[in-house]
């Protein structure tokens, strides 16, 4: 089962300490790149032998990369990329911003 969210919703990254967002009107790649490389961290998609899966490191603290618990099983790039991102955006990482869809936002914000 894929994790594809409706690549017609376009989102809102908001950060989780201040409520304020990060973006508007980022597609699913964008919201899940602002989540991933939030307070300095930085993130890849690595193939292998099972698929795909999602390394990321914090570079500040000089720390190595990390295999996350995000993966996808699809051989093929772009399919695990869209995956993959789909399951960032739906996740709530700790320390890191979320995403909510724009329509959610405005609602919550009467605009």
């Amino acid at each position: 089962m894929t994790a594809h969210p409706n690549l017609n919703v376009t989102y809102t990254v908001i950060d989780t300490a201040s409520g304020e967002p990060l973006g508007r009107h980022l597609t699913v790649a964008e919201a899940a790149a602002t989540i991933l490389t939030d307070d300095g961290h930085e993130f890849e998609i690595r193939a292998s032998d099972t698929g795909h899966d999602l390394w990321c490191r914090q570079q500040v603290t000089n720390k190595g990369w990390t295999r996350t618990v995000v993966f996808s099983l699809s051989d093929d790039r772009a399919e695990a990329e869209a995956e993959i991102f789909g399951k960032v955006i739906k996740s709530r990482w700790p320390l890191h911003p979320a995403a909510i869809s724009d329509d959610d936002y405005d609602k919550m914000h009467n605009l």
